[in-house]
């Protein structure tokens, strides 16, 4: 049975146990058990937990990557792409869990460091070409600054996993979502931009 278990599988196992309990709380010992295999098959593809949290992470990381290249090779518009990567980040506060973050922070610093720099550079990156895609197809703003653009977008989206004055019902709602897609698409979009809009997205543009 040991030998059926491949390394992403673990993983894959890890991680929902990481999102659903935080780091601190799963030992090697509690991981072997609630895979329902030996700690030496564990320690077969693990050095230590550093390395289990780290290799966990890690494909976390890939999968994000995975899923903003699934938006990209889709070859949509600017609005259409910006559409797609607000879903995209929209899951991600969802599934975002406070105590995984605390863990990786007090006791993994490193790879919080990593995490964090990884998301706010994939983040700004993936804005900031949207951005210049969107100027140049006419759907935005041609005076918008859209490096400072890019990195408000960061900033907001890092403040709304971490704030206290919105619930997790708002952040999980469909409305609040819709309030932040036109909060930002009605600042950079020019009159062409916000014409596809209103055709395109017109259930985002209601209060309902």
């Amino acid at each position: 049975m040991d030998k059926e278990y491949k390394l992403n599988e673990i993983i894959s196992e890890t991680r929902q146990l990481f999102q659903r309990y935080g780091i601190k709380s799963i030992t090697m010992e509690e991981l072997s058990r609630q895979l329902g295999i030996s700690k030496k098959t564990l320690y077969q593809h693990f050095t230590d937990k550093n390395d289990l949290v780290e290799k966990t992470l890690v494909s976390m990381m890939s999968e994000k990557e995975c899923s903003m290249k699934e938006i990209y090779d889709k070859d949509l518009n600017a609005v259409e792409e910006v559409f797609e990567m607000f879903r995209l980040a929209n899951e991600m506060i969802r599934n975002h869990n406070p105590s995984l973050e605390f863990d990786l922070q007090k006791f993994y610093p490193q790879i919080f460091k990593r995490l964090r720099d990884f998301h706010r550079n994939n983040i700004y990156e993936s804005t900031l070409n949207n951005l210049k895609k969107g100027k140049d197809e006419g759907y935005y703003r041609k005076d918008l600054n859209e490096e400072i653009i890019a990195k408000l977008f960061v900033i907001r989206i890092e403040n709304l996993m971490h704030t206290d004055m919105l619930t997790s019902e708002d952040i999980h709602s469909d409305k609040f979502f819709k309030e932040v897609f036109k909060y930002h698409m009605y600042g950079i979009s020019s009159p062409l931009g916000l014409q596809f809009i209103q055709s395109k997205y017109q259930e985002f543009l209601t209060n309902e």
